[in-house]
């Protein structure tokens, strides 16, 4: 491959990433896309070995992009935007440590979904869920002066 061809590789490649980047901002809005560079920054800090916060700080940052409509603005799955963010802010870690990426970014999703589910019941169904036992009729003799 001769160095024109590479450039033009490399030109082709970076417009297609700047317009889907475009497209997904057209659909997010600037809290989602600091919510997922948060996520994709703690996944590079896993990765590196320099701090674990991921567990700690997961569940609050996941919960924000439901809050945010984050199930209903995007095309592709958490999973897949923070796999992207990581590939491009840590190049060295993500590219030896594939395996654990993936496995990191596959628990955040599982998560996300979970927290999804959770926020999209109603009361009574969360109630229902933990207590199957039929409502019970209310006592009216005592509410009134019967």
């Amino acid at each position: 491959m001769d160095f024109a061809h590479f450039i033009n590789l490399a030109i082709k490649t970076r417009r297609t990433s700047t317009i889907k980047e475009a497209r997904m901002a057209d659909k997010t809005n600037p809290q989602i896309e600091e919510t997922l560079d948060q996520l994709a920054e703690l996944v590079c800090r896993s990765l590196s070995g320099e701090e674990n916060q991921l567990t700690e700080r997961r569940d609050g940052l996941l919960k924000t992009l439901v809050m945010s409509g984050y199930v209903w603005k995007a095309d592709e799955t958490v999973m897949q935007q923070v796999e992207e963010r990581v590939k491009n802010q840590c190049v060295e870690p993500s590219m030896h440590r594939g395996g654990a990426l993936s496995s990191m970014t596959s628990k955040l999703n599982t998560r996300f979904q979970e927290i999804s589910r959770w926020e999209s019941k109603t009361p009574t169904e969360s109630k229902s869920m933990e207590n199957d036992s039929p409502p019970k009729a209310a006592n009216i003799s005592s509410a009134t002066d019967a």
